[in-house]
């Protein structure tokens, strides 16, 4: 037992001796610790990355995403300026897209964006903005039978057009035109689908109805590539862009689009109660009493014989007082005979 004592204190100054020095002896050269520092593995911190800068030399070479443009650079900054949450608008219009059966890839055009994708839209040379050519369809979606169609066919040809690589100038579109009101009817579409070549900013402009145009996507590509549209004129008179009532149209088209949103705005059952309302006054209106004698009721025909002779008789004395008070006033021969018969006696 003591030797195990003994072991175990030997093992614990052993121990102790290797963390404590033995101090320092008269004779004997100052010590000067030396501390070594321990490596510290520093993790760089990570910087902030600085924000995208907008090139307009690449967003007018590639072809247009509609989710690049609306959520950064100048537009996205222009949009929120004006109250509009850019991103919950294009979740919206993707939405709708999805909801449509239409290629995500393609933007929709809409009464908020139009101004500054295609009005405003900049250009690094006057040859890029000669070129500038935009295809749009006017469709309502895959609920009409045409509209479905022409989607189809637009899809289809856009994607010609990536694959061949030959219509960099031009840029697809899709307008909702059960959305958008403004562009619509400033555009003078009252029938979609409509295909629509769009230049100069939007100031020229060619309508194409299904009927008009070939329904096949390599045509339809091949139409805006080799730039077939310029055989047909653009829309002209008092009413297109640069016309004299242009003005007039423009005030009507932004009356139209307030008033949209305005009844947007307003739940469903809001709108058909209006609505009904509405309906039920210009009905009574149109079907008010003209004076004349109604028709019997069902409560007059469930009369008996008796009383209808009565009600007859006693219109009948109303609608001839004169007939009937020379009947009640006329004596009767028999008492003309009797008061003769009295004067002789």
């Amino acid at each position: 037992m003591m030797r195990l004592i003994s072991c175990l204190l030997l093992a614990l100054g052993s121990v102790q001796a290797q963390y404590f020095s033995e101090g320092w002896t008269p004779g004997q050269a100052v010590p000067t610790e030396t501390i070594e520092a321990e490596t510290i593995t520093v993790t760089p911190t990570s910087t902030a990355t600085p924000a995208a800068k907008w090139n307009w030399k690449e967003f007018s070479s590639k072809h247009l995403d509609l989710g690049k443009i609306v959520t950064e650079g100048p537009i996205a900054t222009a949009l929120s300026g004006i109250g509009i949450n850019a991103t919950e608008q294009l979740e919206l219009a993707r939405q709708r897209t999805a909801e449509r059966g239409w290629d995500e890839r393609i933007p929709l055009l809409t009464d908020d964006n139009y101004e500054l994708l295609i009005k405003n839209e900049t250009f690094d040379s006057p040859e890029e903005a000669e070129k500038r050519t935009w295809f749009v369809v006017v469709t309502i979606g895959k609920q009409d039978t045409m509209s479905k169609l022409i989607d189809e066919v637009f899809d289809k040809a856009y994607q010609h057009a990536l694959d061949a690589k030959d219509a960099e100038h031009v840029k697809w579109a899709r307008v909702d035109y059960l959305a958008e009101t403004e562009i619509t009817t400033e555009w003078m579409v009252w029938r979609p689908p409509t295909l629509i070549v769009v230049k100069n900013n939007g100031n020229t402009l060619r309508f194409y109805q299904p009927s008009q145009i070939v329904l096949d996507p390599a045509v339809l590509h091949k139409f805006v590539a080799i730039d077939a549209w310029k055989e047909t004129e653009p829309w002209t008179g008092p009413w297109a862009p640069g016309g004299s009532r242009q003005p007039y149209l423009h005030t009507y088209a932004v009356i139209s689009r307030r008033v949209y949103n305005l009844i947007s705005a307003f739940p469903r059952w809001v709108i058909l109660l209006v609505t009904g309302a509405i309906g039920s006054f210009i009905i009574n209106f149109f079907h008010k009493g003209d004076g004349k004698p109604k028709p019997a009721t069902w409560n007059q025909k469930q009369q008996t014989p008796a009383q209808r002779a009565k009600q007859s008789t006693a219109e009948k004395a109303k609608a001839n007082p004169s007939q009937t008070q020379t009947t009640a006033v006329a004596p009767s021969p028999s008492s003309a005979t009797k008061r003769q018969g009295k004067k002789k006696a």
